[in-house]
């Protein structure tokens, strides 16, 4: 149910973002009820019916607004269920202030408690993808010391560069020291943090959304 709850609001997203709301072959045969219910459970803003009929007014089609109108307050009365503000928040959607006065409070309370899952996520993917990063240097570094050293013992090279080498060696390996810490130090931070996103989850799952 959960996963259906997240499609609608993609399927949502997608259909605000478009160009076009109804193609000519929609605005001829839409049930304009329909229409509106399927907004309404998307979380879309009543204000997408001028969308539609900015689609459709060009093809000569005039949506019916009462119609609309009707089936969009069926759609938001389901889609404004704790449980959808849950779903929304922990998928990263953002929060569309649709919900009628009496199921807003609880709708936007159930949110904010996905939203810190989604949050909570989201940091632990950040801190990994600077572990990766920093990995990625790390092997740099260490092919780029292993080239110096080989040029340090070759018989061709000279006093010069071999100072320069030496020097090179030398930054390398403050830099190798450097990630190495950075990279443990985050990998703890990670360990420390995903512990507290189950002990969350556990949290929020006494809600039984």
């Amino acid at each position: 149910m959960k996963n259906l709850i997240v499609m609608v609001l993609i399927t949502g997203s997608l259909a605000l973002s478009g160009c076009a709301t109804l193609s000519e072959s929609q605005c001829i045969a839409s049930d304009w009820q329909t229409v509106g219910y399927r907004d309404g459970l998307s979380g879309m803003q009543s204000s997408q019916l001028l969308k539609h009929q900015n689609a459709c007014v060009k093809h000569g089609i005039v949506p019916d607004r009462q119609a609309y109108l009707a089936g969009w307050d069926q759609g938001v009365a389901q889609y404004c269920q704790p449980q959808n503000g849950f779903s929304a928040g922990e998928s990263g959607a953002q929060f569309t202030n649709v919900c009628p006065t009496h199921m807003k409070d609880a709708f936007y309370a159930a949110y904010k408690e996905g939203q810190q899952l989604y949050l909570a996520r989201s940091e632990i993917s950040s801190l990994q993808r600077s572990i990766s990063q920093k990995e990625y240097r790390l092997k740099q570094v260490k092919a780029q010391s292993a080239e110096a050293e080989v040029h340090l013992v070759d018989g061709a090279t000279t006093a010069l560069e071999r100072r320069h080498l030496l020097e090179e060696t030398k930054s390398l390996s403050q830099e190798q020291g450097k990630l190495e810490t950075e990279i443990q130090n985050l990998k703890v931070e990670v360990a420390v943090k995903a512990e507290q996103l189950e002990n969350l989850r556990q949290v929020l799952a006494l809600a039984s959304y």
